[in-house]
Order: structure tokens, then C-alpha cells, then sequence
């Protein structure tokens, strides 16, 4: 694990955007028959009365729910903000989601990781912050098999060559000499690669793909292949926008409000509408990234860490979540979530108001976690997205990259 998870726990009632609201609870079958079980007053009242079966696409991992309060949305077993299953009766007596939540445990053949979602304000401030969050350490950790996600193998490729290819990745944005784009441009140029061996049934062609990418950073080359690519602003922009604007604003909490206000803020939305001219979005953009890396120099770690984290919990190029994409799927995933981060900081940096400080950087690194990456239809939408505005193939996702 990275050593910020090591150092991760839970801050409780002082959390300023609690887990328990907002989202579905989900209950699995062995934590629902336990709940049905419980007699204890008023706690098993309380459960009685809140916890409902699934009655459609049920299954051992999704086996109840807790409704959720109307009026606020929050769990209705908290506390003084905090859970009253937990104090009345044990940590243990959490369900898989709450007990692990914001933790993701995988495992790949001999490799069993743990990192953490960013969604979690406490794990997006030590995961983005810290330069060492990212050194990784060796921990003894108590967990339940039931939420250990199992990596199998793909592309013709076994475990240990899988686990050999995401340690590469994960060297190439830690390498130095090289900006953050540039190390993704090189990643994308691995994945595409990468993906060609693989589509051909070249997997013995592996260490050379590696090897030729490490020879082209090493060398200096690296940095000379994107050396006379211009940038396209006006691309990035509207293609970040659009995705920006994917994100439901009903019912939104008040720190997503807050993010969301200081980027209408800083695009000069229209206060009713929300609207803003192409070339005032352009504009703002393009001012907003000239400013960013001032207002990153005192989270200068902020940006990789965000890519490593992503990357970490992805089990990229090959996907935490099954199904067949490559590689070069992966990559362009990755690099759209990068491009909007990017997006949502740089349109709050401007010229004729203060810079925006490490807090408010940390938030908008943590409300994009919440409210895209456990979005179910985001990478839909991403897609969808990148093949409409003809962006998907590489050398146009690298002018996507360049600030």
C-alpha cells in the first residue's frame, strides 16, 4: 500500500462531506439477516423500519438497502454525525460497503494492494499532499474476503506479467525529467503499443515494448516527440466543459456547491443560465491554465499523486472492473479524468481574484472523485463523449494533454 493509506483514518463527526449521505447504503445478505436479527432498543426498531430487501437484480453483495432521509439524504442511523450501528454494536456489525468504504482491496496473483478513493475528503488530503504519500510499504491488514477484488488475467498475458506492466506504468509518471503531460503522452504511446502486440497475439513481444519505452525517456527523446505539438485550448475547453456539465447541481451538497460555484465564477457563467460564450470559455480557460502551476506550487505533488492514485485503483492498462477494453482504452479513460481535474482547477485561478488555496485545490480534487468516478454512467458518457468530438485516436488525445 502507499504509505498515505498506512497513515489513513477516519475523521467521523469532523468530516465535512460525510459518506453516510447522499449515496445508496448497500446492505449484503449476511449484514442484512444480522440486522433482522437485532433486538437491542431503539436500534432494532430503527433497523426494522429502515432496512429494505432488494427486490430487483438482488444478489449476496447487494442484498438490502437503508433508505435514505428524504429531507436531508443522509443515513438515517447517524448519530450526531456519527453511526449508531457502530456504537451500539461493534465495527464489526458494518456491512461490507460501510466497513470498507473509502478502502479498495485487490488482489493479483501474489500481489494483494490496498489504496483508497479520493472521494474521502481526510484520503484526498493525505493521498494529494503529502510527496511521500506514494512510497509504497509493506502493512498487515485485517480484512473480509468478501470485498477483496480478484484481477484475472487477460490478453493472453498471465498475473505476473500483468502486475510487471502496471509497475512499469506507475515508473513512468514517477520518472523524473519529464512534465506530468509528457509522462502521459509517453503512457499513451505504451498503451497504444502495448495494445497492437496484444490485438496480434504478440504477448513474447512484452519487454521490448518496455524496453523501447524506457530507451525513449531515458535517452531525451521523449521530450522531443511533443516538442512541436501545438496545444488546442479551444478543444480542451469545450470538451471539458461538456463533461463538466454531465454532473447533476439538484440537491447538491455544500462543498460540491462550493466548487461548482467557484468554477462558474471563474468561466463567467451567467448566474440564471449557467451559460457561458465559447469565447469567454476559451479565454478563461487558457488564462486559468497559465495561473494553475502558481497556484500548485504550494501542492506541487497534487496532480501526480491524483494520476497515481487513478492508475492504482484502475489496476491500469487492464481495468479493476473486467470486460475486454485494452490498454489503449484504459489510457484514454485515464488521460479524460486527468483533462478534467485540470479543467475544474484551472477555470478557478484568475487574474483579478486570489489564486485558490491548498484546501480549496484538495476539494475540487475530491468532489470530481464523488461526484464523476462514482458516476456508474461517467465512462459511458466519456466514450460517448471523445468519439462524437472525433478526439479518441492518440495524437489528438496528446493535444487534449498539452497546457
Amino acid at each position: 500500500m502507499p504509505l498515505y493509506v498506512q497513515r489513513f483514518a477516519c475523521t467521523g463527526a469532523q468530516c465535512e462531506d460525510t459518506c453516510c449521505s447522499g449515496w445508496t447504503v448497500v446492505i449484503d445478505k449476511k449484514t442484512y439477516q444480522s440486522y433482522r436479527q437485532t433486538k437491542t432498543p431503539p436500534l432494532g426498531g430503527r433497523l426494522d423500519a429502515q432496512v429494505k430487501r432488494m427486490r430487483s437484480a438482488a444478489s449476496d453483495a447487494n442484498y438490502g438497502r437503508i433508505e435514505l432521509r428524504p429531507d436531508t439524504g443522509e443515513c438515517p442511523m447517524l448519530e450526531e454525525r456519527l453511526c449508531s450501528v457502530q456504537n451500539a454494536l461493534g465495527e464489526d456489525k458494518l456491512s461490507n460497503v460501510c466497513f470498507t468504504y473509502p478502502r479498495k482491496v485487490q488482489q493479483a496473483g501474489d500481489v494483494c494492494q490496498q489504496a483508497l478513493t479520493l472521494s474521502c475528503p481526510e484520503a484526498a488530503r493525505l493521498a494529494l499532499l503529502a510527496d511521500d504519500a506514494f512510497e509504497f510499504v509493506e502493512s498487515d491488514i485485517a480484512v473480509r474476503p468478501a470485498v477483496v477484488e480478484q484481477v484475472l488475467p487477460k490478453w493472453g498475458l498471465s498475473l505476473e506479467q500483468m502486475n510487471e506492466v502496471r509497475f512499469f506504468c506507475l515508473q513512468i509518471v514517477r520518472g523524473e525529467g519529464l512534465q506530468l503531460w509528457q509522462k502521459l503522452a509517453m503512457l499513451g504511446l505504451f498503451c497504444e503499443t502495448l495494445t497492437q502486440a496484444l490485438q496480434a497475439g504478440e504477448q513474447d513481444r512484452l519487454a521490448e515494448t518496455m524496453q523501447t519505452t524506457r530507451t525513449l525517456i531515458t535517452s531525451g527523446q521523449a521530450a522531443d516527440l511533443f516538442a512541436n505539438m501545438a496545444p488546442q485550448h479551444d478543444m480542451q475547453a469545450l470538451t471539458f466543459h461538456l463533461l463538466w456539465r454531465f454532473s447533476k447541481t439538484i440537491h447538491m451538497r455544500p462543498t460540491h456547491r462550493m466548487v461548482f460555484d467557484a468554477m462558474a465564477d471563474g468561466l463567467g457563467a451567467d448566474p440564471k443560465t449557467g451559460e457561458v460564450p465559447e469565447a469567454q470559455l476559451i479565454a478563461r480557460y487558457q488564462q486559468g491554465l497559465a495561473l494553475l502551476p502558481t497556484a500548485l506550487q504550494d501542492a506541487p505533488a497534487l496532480m501526480q499523486n491524483f494520476v497515481q492514485n487513478d492508475m492504482l485503483r484502475e489496476i491500469f492498462p487492464f481495468g479493476a472492473s473486467g470486460g475486454n477494453d485494452s490498454p489503449q482504452d484504459q489510457f484514454l479513460r485515464l488521460a479524460t479524468r486527468y483533462g478534467l481535474v485540470r479543467f475544474m482547477l484551472a477555470v478557478q485561478c484568475r487574474a483579478d481574484a486570489p489564486l485558490p488555496g491548498v484546501p480549496a485545490l484538495v476539494r475540487t480534487v475530491q468532489v470530481f472523485a464523488r461526484r464523476f468516478q462514482h458516476d456508474s454512467g461517467f465512462a459511458a458518457q466519456v466514450d460517448t463523449c471523445l468519439k462524437s468530438l472525433g478526439w479518441d485516436p492518440l495524437d489528438k488525445i496528446f493535444r487534449l494533454l498539452k497546457p
